[in-house]
């Protein structure tokens, strides 16, 4: 874990140490029922944003030469290493065993590999090269309840998890002589698929006071669709501080890992797409 992760988790638990203590002067029957009101909340809807570091590479393998080159995205190629992400999530809980969330996001990262323009006497060249990211997730689960009290329960998550990987590589260039056209062309080409792949997780979620909840998820995801196969691990540590009886801010740390090969008739394409970070968000809970 990054340090300013390290620095992060200190200062919520920090916080929630002070809140904590400013709390325990309160009632006790009214703890109890603040977190008897915030397990039993039907539905959730929130809307933040995440600020993550990526670490993304890409192995291209020519299928009949057997020849493969490696790149490095953000090094090689300058896509940005850290970048902020918004983020959709949600949660319906009918009854205390079931439950179903929702997830989304979407990744804007866009680099430049090389910029021309030189110009030698009355020749001229122009040209760039660039590349972007655009890939989104998608996550839509039904969740089991395991475990549940007054203040505290822990769930299992069985669902679909969408990944769709989409990679954009361009180049444009043109030579002048005496600013009149000599010769132009362009180049472009596209590493991209959507997988819908089957997801298991669990999830625990406990009310430390009547304004602190704190809660934790791990999620794999693993399977093959046409010519894609993948493997993901995605977790995340979070602490909700309660605003009103139906606001309450999201404040948390995140890890997401996922391996993706895709295979085309004329090239094999293997992907390592990561990134980690922190995370704010507000939802509104009724």
């Amino acid at each position: 874990m990054r340090e300013i992760e390290k620095a992060f988790c200190v200062i919520v638990l920090i916080t929630i140490g002070v809140t904590y203590g400013f709390d325990a002067s309160a009632d006790e029957d009214a703890t109890d029922e603040n977190s008897d009101q915030f397990i039993d909340r039907a539905f959730w809807f929130g809307i933040g944003i995440g600020y993550e570091k990526f670490d993304t590479n890409l192995k291209l393998t020519d299928n009949r030469s057997g020849g493969s080159v490696f790149v490095d995205l953000e090094s090689t190629l300058g896509l940005a290493e850290e970048d902020a992400i918004p983020l959709i999530y949600g949660y319906y809980r009918p009854n205390n065993k079931h439950g179903f969330g929702w997830y989304y996001s979407r990744v804007r990262r866009d680099g430049k590999i090389l910029v021309i323009d030189e110009n030698f006497g009355d020749l001229n060249v122009t040209g760039i090269a660039a590349i972007s990211d655009r890939t989104s997730f998608y996550d839509l689960s039904y969740n089991y309840t395991i475990y549940q009290d007054d203040r505290a329960f822990i769930f299992a998550s069985f669902g679909m998890f969408g990944l769709d990987l989409s990679y954009n590589f361009r180049a444009i260039g043109e030579i002048t002589y005496q600013d009149e056209p000599v010769t132009s062309g362009q180049y472009e080409e596209d590493v991209s698929q959507f997988a819908p792949l089957p997801l298991i997780g669990i999830a625990t979620w406990f009310a430390l006071t009547p304004k602190w909840s704190v809660g934790t998820k791990v999620t794999l995801v693993g399977g093959s669709y046409d010519d894609v196969s993948a493997f993901v691990i995605s977790s995340k540590i979070q602490a909700t501080y309660t605003l009103s009886d139906q606001f309450a801010v999201d404040i948390g740390v995140n890890y997401f890992d996922a391996d993706v090969t895709i295979g085309e008739k004329r090239r094999t394409s293997d992907v390592r797409y990561a990134f980690s970070g922190i995370a704010l968000g507000l939802n509104y809970r009724f």
